[in-house]
């Protein structure tokens, strides 16, 4: 019995155990898993790809069409690897199986591109940052300056407006907007943006950004040259040339990618205006003070108090008065922007083809303005023979401007020019939008900011670039030839209409005005390359051609005012008063002849040696054209006998560069005559003539601004490129500085003259670093930081350049820093009771209680030169650090960017000036209620009857001197990337992502913000607020 027993559970097991393995072997039977592998970055299908069974020699390759086919079980791990891209395992877990591969940053073999040509990382011997515009995101940017904050070293990135298609400052190393060449053909980098005539111009806040034309979703590569590699450029490349690569076509099946995304814009907290009851409170107050002082009463004078003004508020309308109107609230919104992008791709051996189409719209956070742009794109390659191939590329866009204004005004006009968001600072909270009749209220002379809303701003933009260019092989490999033809063309068109129900400028009265403006860029080169391994110790590398390049802008408005609302602009011939008519017509046109030869010995050691010799048409003969040469070596350390061991450096690479590039001065050589606004009358009135003066006389002694630029550089990569980076050291010397309003000699008849003269110089350091921190099987982590610095000074100055003095001391230096700031130091503020020092102004109640102490530095018993402080408000430091996270098929990124030791003047602290409060001028921001006053003695801003302006000193104090440190979160970007059987059957790969842009700042500015930029003004200024974006978006390949 227990021997059946036995036999019974042997033989169970059996079976059990010989069903698991078939269970088993049922998971593991070999399949044939089929899939197609992409780029991550544009969706494409990646041909040659070797795919392999980890730990085994059994693989393939993937098609023409970037398909593969390979048998392996379940749970296997399938290896993808490819050149240039990174290598990716994927586990089996069905027949199906798409693959997406990132691609390999920082490698060796990196193609870099440089003027004229290309280059690898490993051979490049001057200082070129490549930023990839495919790894940044881009739901919320329309424009190329937006995608580049803290990505390049050495390449400063500031928001001047972040209103829709805001203008982006972008300065190489300080030097200013660099020259723009995209795909070969120079693009003008400024807005092209019509003013509103001179009924009104004071409120044109509109900042806009260049290359409004182009798309960012089109752009293959960004480059920065940032030394000497800039000189064969010659000409307007003194501050560093941006090489801009759009996307081309592929040979290969079609490719379809569709990236879409929505978001939603908020505010960052913007100044805060009084409260109706606290601006109420604080008006008596002041009111009180002025008296005191006025009337040498305590605690301003010795007076006992008596005769107090009745307040204009009694405590019952104080009490009743509440939060009263937010102003700020009435115009601000939360934003918007749909953003959508389709790119088709493909072709053949012999015909390649790109297309594409985007949608942008954008709701700005400040009702009234909003950007509605159109662009398409086609860049066509034909080869109809081997030894040809002919390329078309052409890009249209369209762009609506909703303008609504911001900033401050562009005159003297005061608060009766305030812009929309200074009119909301400007009117106190106790003052309703409307009054009994529905009927805008007034405050002042300061426009109704809702009633602004009702001004009609808008300008529609179109460009139109076309690319044609040919590529001839002479000798295949060896020889070759290209000519290209590229004319960037762009207009726009401004209407801009008040209607009378608007008080503004101190009328009830209707404004009208259109204003177009064009400009054409054209470039016209011819090149010849020549490309040949001399034995094997030798490669040469070379290039030589010749240019033209034609500018033309044009602009014609029209103006008038008082005519019907009904008519609005729509015809100005209708128009009773301030009728006006201007036009301007500019033309110039350079010619160039250039050449370059690089030259590598025994893969060791580089040479470059480049030349440019530039003509200019405003130049007077004699001085008409100029050369720009330069030269650069390299030595790949890593490459010599005694560094073959030393296993762990894959790059060692020491370089220096020297060369020349250039800025012109337009038309300010020439004299000229023009009306001098008089005219004189003849018979008794019956004849009149207008006058005629000379505004400027000829200048044939000018000449070239040149920069020279000196750098040397260290590029690494360590640990297999697991670690890799750059650090270069400058120096930029300006000379024959071109100044369009130059000092003239004592009696001239003219104030001022275009002159050469002076010497600046400009000296830092670039660090950028690249690391792979993690790679695991699922998981890998990778860090990018790159750090610049740079001082600005002068060397010598201009011949009739005085220096500045005050009291008989000179405090400025021939070698200060160029944007020097200088300022008397304060120390508190006055008591009463407290001894005046015997330095302290007497102008202006410096000498009152509430009032700066003026440090009096040498302490001699009064204020002169040697008290007057000085500083370098430049950051000392700008970074830019990022993290990228990838796990399994999601994937993280963070990037920061800021800057530290900058200062600046906080213009914000205007809006809280008591005097503007009790002058009715402004309502005042919660900042006045650190003023000092009579019963605030601990007040720590200066009081009511402190007016820094009319103390007399020729500079003023440090009260409003801020640091400008800050560091930013500029995206914070999750997605994920589906690999889904089902999903495969249509798609070739779909990631789904949510993006956060400017999520955050770390600071400790008081104001709008520290990056934006700001100017001084009658008033105070107002920029276009900071905001956050949050995006949500897929993108998919087809």
């Amino acid at each position: 019995m227990q021997n059946s027993t036995f036999q019974f559970w042997r033989r169970l097991c059996l079976l059990v155990f010989a069903l698991a393995m078939l269970s088993v072997s049922g998971v593991y039977a070999q399949q044939t898993v089929t899939g197609t592998v992409t780029s991550k970055e544009d969706g494409t299908t990646l041909p040659g790809i070797s795919v392999s069974i980890k730990g085994t020699s059994q693989g393939t390759a993937t098609d023409a069409a970037g398909k593969f086919s390979i048998k392996a079980a379940g749970g296997t791990i399938l290896l993808f690897r490819g050149l240039g891209y990174d290598a990716k395992e994927v586990t089996v877990s069905g027949s199906t199986l798409n693959v997406t591969l990132d691609t390999k940053q920082n490698g060796l073999n990196e193609v870099v591109v440089i003027g004229y040509g290309t280059t690898t990382r490993q051979n490049i011997t001057t200082a070129v940052t490549k930023v990839d515009p495919k790894k940044i995101p881009q739901a919320a940017n329309n424009s190329i300056p937006q995608l580049l904050f803290g990505r390049a070293s050495g390449l400063q990135v500031s928001q001047g407006s972040s209103q829709p298609g805001g203008n982006i400052n972008l300065s190489i190393r300080g030097r200013g907007n660099p020259l723009y060449v995209v795909d070969g053909v120079i693009f003008p980098g400024d807005g092209l943006e019509p003013g509103n005539g001179t009924i009104a111009g004071e409120t044109n806040g509109v900042s806009r950004g260049g290359l409004a034309g182009l798309n960012p979703d089109d752009v293959e590569s960004i480059e920065v040259l940032k030394d000497a590699s800039a000189a064969i450029y010659g000409v307007n490349a003194a501050n560093g040339v941006i090489l801009i690569t759009t996307k081309k076509g592929k040979a290969g099946r079609l490719n379809i990618t569709y990236s879409g995304s929505y978001s939603f814009e908020k505010n960052y907290p913007y100044l805060q205006p009084l409260k109706a009851n606290q601006y109420e409170t604080l008006y008596n107050q002041l009111i009180t003070d002025q008296y005191l002082a006025g009337k040498q009463q305590q605690p301003y004078g010795p007076n006992p108090q008596s005769g107090l003004p009745t307040p204009k508020y009694s405590a019952a309308d104080i009490a009743a008065a509440g939060n009263g109107t937010d102003w700020l609230g009435q115009i601000f919104r939360t934003g918007a922007i749909n953003n959508h992008q389709v790119n088709i791709n493909g072709g053949s051996e012999k015909a390649t083809y790109y297309f594409s189409g985007g949608y942008y719209n954008e709701d700005g956070t400040l009702k009234g303005a909003g950007l509605n742009k159109y662009t398409g794109r086609a860049n066509l390659s034909f080869t109809p023979a081997k030894f040809l191939t002919l390329n078309a590329n052409f890009t249209g866009n369209t762009n609506s401007y909703l303008n609504s204004s911001s900033g401050g005004q562009t005159g003297g006009s005061g608060t009766q020019g305030f812009g929309i968001i200074q009119a909301a600072l400007g009117y106190p909270a106790n003052v309703a939008v409307r009054d009994a009749s529905g009927n805008y209220t007034r405050y002042g002379v300061i426009a109704n900011p809702v009633s602004l809303l009702d001004v009609q701003d808008n300008t529609s933009y179109h460009s139109l670039n076309a690319n044609l260019s040919a590529d001839l092989k002479v000798i295949p490999g060896v020889l070759a030839g290209h000519l290209l033809f590229g004319d960037n063309y762009e207009a726009a068109n401004r209407t801009f209409f008040v209607p009378s129900t608007v008080f503004y400028f101190s009328q009830n009265l209707s404004r009208a005005s259109m204003n177009y403006n064009n400009r054409e860029n054209q470039t016209l080169e011819a090149t010849v390359t020549f490309k040949k391994d001399i034995a094997k110790f030798l490669n040469i590398d070379a290039v030589a051609g010749a240019g033209q390049y034609k500018n033309t802008y044009n602009a014609f408005g029209s103006q008038g005012a008082g005519g019907a609302d009904v008519i609005g602009a729509t015809n100005l011939s209708a128009e009773t008063a301030n009728i006006g008519i201007t036009s301007v017509k500019t033309a110039s046109k350079t010619r160039s002849y250039f050449a370059r030869s690089s030259f590598s010995f025994l893969d060791k050691y580089l040479l470059t040696l480049s030349y440019r010799y530039d003509g200019y048409s405003l130049f007077f003969p004699n001085t008409k054209y100029a050369s720009f040469p330069s030269a650069s070596v390299g030595w790949k350390i890593s490459n010599e006998d005694f560094m073959k061991n030393v296993s762990f450096v894959s790059l060692l690479k020491l370089r220096a560069s020297a060369g020349t590039t250039g800025s012109t001065i337009g038309a300010a050589g020439y004299g000229g005559y023009a009306p001098d606004g008089n005219t004189i009358f003849f018979t008794n009135g019956a004849v009149n003539y207008a006058t005629i003066a000379r505004y400027a006389i000829d200048h044939p002694e000018l000449t070239w601004q040149k920069t020279e630029n000196k750098n040397i550089g260290l590029d690494f990569g360590l640990f297999k490129d697991r670690v890799t980076g750059s650090v270069d050291v400058f120096r930029d010397d300006i000379t024959n500085l071109l100044r369009t309003t130059g000092p003239t000699a004592p009696l001239s008849y003219l104030s001022t003259q275009p002159v050469n003269g002076g010497h600046q110089y400009r000296q830092g350091y670039d660090i950028s670093l690249s690391t792979q921190n993690l790679k695991l099987h699922d998981f890998t982590w990778n860090s990018a930081i790159n750090v610049s610095h740079y001082t600005y000074r002068w060397k010598s100055r201009f011949v009739y350049d005085n220096l500045l003095a005050y009291q008989g001391v000179t405090y400025q230096a021939v070698n200060d820093p160029v944007n020097e700031i200088y300022y008397f130091k304060t120390k508190g503020l006055l008591q009463p009771g407290q001894t005046v020092p015997a330095s302290q102004p007497t102008a202006g109640g410096a000498n009152l209680p509430g009032s700066p102490i003026y440090v009096d530095a040498d302490g001699d018993g009064k204020l002169t030169g040697a008290d007057i402080a000085k500083l370098n408000p430049d950051p000392k430091i700008s970074i830019g650090f990022g993290n990228d996270f990838h796990y399994k098929q999601f994937d993280l990124s963070i990037f920061f960017y800021g800057q530290f030791g900058g200062k600046g003047i906080n213009y914000n602290n205007a809006w809280g000036d008591p005097n503007s409060i009790v002058s009715s001028t402004q309502s005042g921001t919660v900042q006045a209620l650190n003023a000092w006053t009579s019963v605030n003695q601990s007040g720590t801003r200066p009081g009511v009857n402190y007016i820094e302006s009319a103390t007399g000193l020729p500079q003023g104090s440090d009260i409003n001197l801020v640091s400008t440190n800050f560091v930013r979160c500029r995206n914070l970007t999750l997605g994920y990337t589906f690999n889904s059987p089902w999903l495969n059957k249509f798609t070739k790969s779909v990631r789904v992502f949510a993006d956060a842009q400017n999520l955050f700042i770390i600071t400790k500015y008081k104001g709008v913000d520290p990056e934006v930029s700001y100017a001084s003004v009658k008033g105070g200024y107002a920029p276009y607020p900071m905001f956050r974006t949050f995006s949500f978006g897929l993108r998919a390949g087809f």
